[in-house]
């Protein structure tokens, strides 16, 4: 893909140019709501970097509420796939790393914190239409789908962290389970996070 049409494909809206300078040389920012659009352009960045054929990691940049579980699924499994082809993905927690967001945190081959970065684990949630009208099939069917697509969830963070999936699921139960950047790096055997830095590597 030519310089030129990576622009146009990138969507750049005006001040967008020092994104594209930063995913130029491998930064990519995670600074908003996993969304649709979120997963679009990090799908584009790191597609983009891939059919470059350089050594050159990756770093994101990550400050997130959370957000859309399916849409932070495909940011997650593009890392995955970027990690597969011997690409570094490192992540780097900055403000807030919250829900789905932690999960995709765990998708980094090397995973950093400033020391002031917060996280936070908990169940699966989901915004319902005001008035909607159910049948009780219905509601069960969607019960157990919440309820599989959460086992997902934790599953993800609990592995990297080398933790059962029973005892993050007790632990986020009924609650939002907030930590701090030192927390992080003490949950479970292999932590949230590697390490706490004071700057960029990179």
């Amino acid at each position: 893909m030519s310089d030129q049409n990576y622009r146009k494909v990138m969507r750049l809206e005006p001040g967008d140019e020092k994104r594209y300078a930063l995913a130029e040389n491998g930064v990519i920012m995670i600074c908003d709501e996993i969304d649709e659009s979120a997963a679009y352009s990090i799908t584009l960045d790191l597609v983009y970097r891939h059919l470059q054929k350089d050594d050159k990691p990756i770093w994101t940049i990550l400050n997130s509420p959370g957000g859309d579980v399916a849409n932070g699924f495909a940011i997650l499994d593009i890392f995955r796939a970027f990690a597969k082809a011997n690409r570094q993905v490192n992540i780097v927690g900055i403000g807030h790393v919250a829900s789905m967001a932690t999960a995709i945190m765990q998708a980094g081959t090397r995973r950093y914190s400033l020391p002031n970065t917060q996280f936070l684990i908990h169940q699966v949630r989901q915004t319902l239409p005001f008035f909607k009208q159910e049948e009780v099939n219905e509601g069960r069917e969607r019960q157990t789908e919440m309820d599989r697509v959460n086992d997902i969830v934790m599953k993800i963070i609990a592995d990297r962290a080398g933790m059962g999936l029973g005892e993050i699921k007790k632990l986020s139960d009924k609650k939002d389970y907030w930590l701090n950047a030192q927390d992080a790096l003490k949950f479970g055997t292999h932590g949230l996070i590697d390490e706490i830095i004071t700057g960029f590597p990179f």
